[in-house]
């Protein structure tokens, strides 16, 4: 900071104020907002923090925020919002009507949208586009044209220098974040999400766009401003397949290049089949397998921390790339790329729509705990807050770009309201019209959801959406069905709640269901207590040494069992109570009844849960379990170097589970540097993108464990088979038996018992696990590994419905009570015998 900074005058006017960043414990992986939302919960989280605009509404249902209206006005009227007629705070009367609306909640305002806004389309390199014979002074206007100019950029066999691995040049880096997937199917005319209103006078219902502002029906000219209304995702509709359709093209469309004009030409499966295409000219185009491209992109998962598509842009290995262009200087810092090489266009039109660039406004907002402070505290956070807010804080950004040499990047408005017209002319002339169509409204001004949970959504659609589509098995993937689901899944409670209708009818059989459950549940709880006392009363203890007083036992495990109560019984306890409520992790926690039960048995997404939890249980017991087994029976019959071997399998055991994740998400590596796609290479294989695959992500998930955990699983049955006798293998050896006989009929009967203990044991493990596929695969592709417990996970820390959470959790305590009482069982009649030789 400067010191015409505008915080660094507040702090140096009034000594009474410091500001200081705040920081927190971070997670890896998964929702990055965790340790805020626990600082929010133990009212150690900072005053202020920015809230994005996408996120505002949900953290204003879970009560993170406090309200502003002791500053800014109230509701009088009680129309659940602030007009500009009841606000006493002037700058509120500024903030266009969108902004208002998303920071506004029953007439409550819950944060100040940012000076600064940030605005995302597509940055291409210049000079790419000049040497593949196109203008960049005139870039694509539809998506036709982005098409051609994307297969102007590829050069599949063009070496790179500087890449890490050679795939050639692609027109485009394609991602699968969803939310830069959204200007393509508002430029076709799409709403991510929609808003529904019913006329009180006609009842009938009136659909607008998620970011409208004004209400009138467009055959009784009625204003529907006043009226709540229903929002619903709609990124299923037809404008969303078109754009998800082009996103498959851009991915998958097979073509070739004309070899006289170099000209791109497009394939039918016909034409591919016969090797030719036939112009309009007449002449004929024949080709090889070998020449047909796939595609115009270069897909981006986000697989490799250690790359970015903005070190594609710099390196050359892509042209264009979606994201943010405010300030064309971060490119340069953050890889290097001469921002003097680089440009701007809007995202182009779709079939009857027009070019959009995303627009992403802030808010700072304050946490709850301000609430708890006195009035000239909490007045004075407020002016800290119209500071960061100020137009003074803006102005101070673009003056340091100005001074500093880089005017040419910034919004020409900007530099004549400032006094700096001088500099227009280092504005490319490219540029000067692209901000001269976003004022003149040529090309709109789209956000993200800003309504319901986005977070959930987003995660529905990236991971059963683009992920997908953009991944090595997606050129058949049907992105119809799948964008279907996904907005039915936003629908009914990942983004929106269900309705009271929707839920009402299945209570009584709810109900019902509860009973049942309750009782056996009680039954296998019962089974185990009197199980546990039958042991204790026909147990012979002897008298021991020192012990002379009955309740001296009891007095010594007090401090255990308190500890025992404290971490284990009373969450479980809590999160039964939760488990019937509304639960925030601020406020009140209404009472709901069983509704939160009836939501996980109506969500789709829950049988999937099920089903993967099922299939990782069968893997697991296929090769977690069996591996050992067959390992130490290797090992017992190796002649030479027993201990070297041993040590060998049991060195991965001493690496911590997350170290060994991380290892292997290295060896999957989707391009050529990772060590199992180096092992294909070897076999002549192609590089393939194994945690992207539904095919095989499930395997690799487990395979970590089963490197890491079988040496020391393998020793324990190891010295379970030093304690078989060796007069009975003699004995078989006598009457004739072989290697499989002994195994038969002396080996795994001896072992049958700690096999049946580890059975269960592992079992009942493996509906609990789920670390693994938090690093590897986050529950991806689609919902492929989308264990209970990865999803009980993302519904309490990413969706942040932690009361669906701990019901879905207490579903699968309750089907493995069963196994626990059979583990029970069977401890019971094991005999326990010391090994003297291992």
């Amino acid at each position: 900071a400067t010191p015409s900074d505008p915080m660094v005058r507040l702090m140096k006017t009034d000594k009474s104020l410091r500001v200081e960043d705040w920081t927190s414990l971070q997670i890896q992986g998964g929702s990055s907002r965790a340790p805020f939302m626990m600082a929010v919960a133990g009212q150690t989280a900072p005053d202020l923090y920015m809230a994005h605009f996408h996120s505002l509404n949900a953290d204003m249902a879970q009560g993170f925020n406090y309200p502003l209206n002791e500053w800014i006005g109230d509701d009088t009227n009680h129309n659940g919002r602030i007009d500009e007629n009841e606000a006493k705070w002037p700058g509120w009367k500024t903030i266009p009507a969108l902004w208002r609306q998303v920071a506004t909640r029953d007439g409550k305002v819950y944060g100040i949208p940012k000076s600064d806004v940030s605005y995302n389309a597509i940055v291409f390199r210049t000079d790419m586009v000049r040497q593949a014979g196109l203008d960049p002074d005139n870039p694509p206007k539809t998506w036709d044209e982005f098409m051609y100019w994307c297969q102007r950029l590829t050069i599949p066999g063009k070496i790179i220098p500087g890449a890490k691995v050679q795939r050639g040049q692609r027109g485009f880096a394609l991602t699968r974040f969803c939310w830069l997937w959204l200007p393509w199917e508002q430029s076709v005319g799409g709403s991510p999400i929609r808003q529904i209103r019913r006329s009180p006078k006609t009842g009938k219902a009136y659909t607008f766009p998620m970011d409208e502002t004004k209400f009138i029906t467009p055959d009784t000219r009625e204003n529907l401003s006043l009226v709540t209304p229903v929002w619903r995702a709609s990124w299923d509709d037809t404008p969303a397949q078109q754009a998800m359709g082009f996103y498959h093209k851009l991915r998958w469309q097979h073509w070739v290049k004309d070899p006289q004009t170099r000209e791109p030409l497009n394939l039918t499966p016909a034409q591919e089949t016969a090797g030719m295409v036939t112009l309009a000219s007449g002449r004929q185009v024949h080709f090889a397998p070998a020449d047909v491209i796939k595609g115009v992109v270069r897909p981006y998962s986000g697989a490799n921390p250690d790359e970015s598509f903005m070190d594609w842009l710099a390196r050359g290995e892509v042209a264009m790339i979606p994201w943010f262009f405010n300030d064309l200087t971060a490119y340069q810092k953050q890889s290097g790329i001469n921002p003097e090489l680089l440009s701007v266009f809007a995202v182009p039109a779709g079939p009857g729509g027009r070019p959009v660039v995303q627009i992403q406004r802030h808010f700072v907002a304050m946490t709850e705990g301000v609430g708890h402070r006195p009035q000239i505290e909490r007045d004075a956070v407020w002016k800290v807050m119209q500071v960061l807010n100020s137009a003074e804080s803006h102005d101070e950004q673009v003056r340091r770009m100005v001074t500093s040499g880089n005017a040419r990047f910034v919004n020409p408005d900007d530099l004549v309201r400032l006094g700096y017209k001088g500099y227009l002319n280092e504005v490319p002339p490219a540029l000067l019209r692209f901000y001269a169509d976003i004022d003149a409204g040529r090309i709109m001004l789209k956000t993200e959801p800003f309504m319901g949970f986005w977070q959930g959504g987003a995660l529905e659609l990236d991971n059963n959406v683009t992920s997908l589509l953009i991944s090595d098995a997606g050129e058949h993937f049907d992105y119809v069905a799948a964008l279907h689901s996904s907005a039915a899944a936003a629908n009914n409670g990942v983004m929106f709640a269900r309705s009271e209708a929707e839920i009402k009818p299945h209570r009584p059989m709810a109900w019902a269901i509860f009973c049942l459950v309750a009782m056996v549940l009680m039954f296998f709880i019962a089974m185990i207590i009197k199980t546990n006392l039958q042991a204790q009363m026909t147990s012979k203890i002897s008298s021991r040494a020192g012990v002379y007083k009955p309740w001296m036992p009891v007095l010594m495990l007090i401090p255990a069992l308190g500890l025992v109560a404290l971490w284990g019984y009373y969450p479980l306890l809590k999160g039964l109570v939760m488990a019937f409520q509304d639960f925030h992790i601020v406020g009140k926690h209404p009472w709901i009844g069983l509704d939160n039960f009836i939501n996980i048995f109506l969500n789709p997404d829950f049988y999937k849960s099920i089903s993967a939890t099922l299939k990782f249980s069968i893997w697991s017991m296929l090769l977690v379990f069996t591996t050992p087994i067959l390992l130490s029976l290797m090992l017992s019959e190796i002649p030479y170097g027993k201990v070297f071997w041993r040590s060998v399998f049991f060195l991965p055991q001493l690496s911590s589970g997350m170290v060994i994740a991380l290892l292997w998400k290295q060896m999957y590596s989707p391009n050529e540097t990772g060590l199992v796609n180096q092992l294909m290479a070897f076999l002549h294989q192609q590089p393939h993108d194994w945690l992207g695959d539904p095919r095989f992500a499930m395997v690799c998930t487990i395979i970590p464990t089963v490197w890491a955990g079988m040496g020391i699983a393998s020793l324990i049955y190891l010295a379970a088979l030093k304690g078989i006798p060796d007069e009975l293998y003699e004995a078989a050896s006598l009457d004739g038996g072989n290697f499989f006989d002994k195994l038969r009929y002396i080996t795994f009967p001896q072992l049958a018992p700690l096999i049946i203990i580890n059975f269960v044991g592992a079992f009942i493990a493996t509906f609990q696990s789920m670390g693994n596929i938090f690093l590897l695969t986050f529950g991806g592709p689609g919902k492929e590994t989308m264990v209970l417990g990865m999803s009980i996970w993302i519904e309490a820390y990413n969706n942040l419905r932690f009361s669906i959470a701990t019901s879905m959790a207490w579903l699968m305590g309750s089907a493995l009570v069963g196994f626990a009482y059979l583990q029970i069982r069977i401890l019971r009649k094991v005999e326990f015998r010391r090994v003297e030789e291992v």
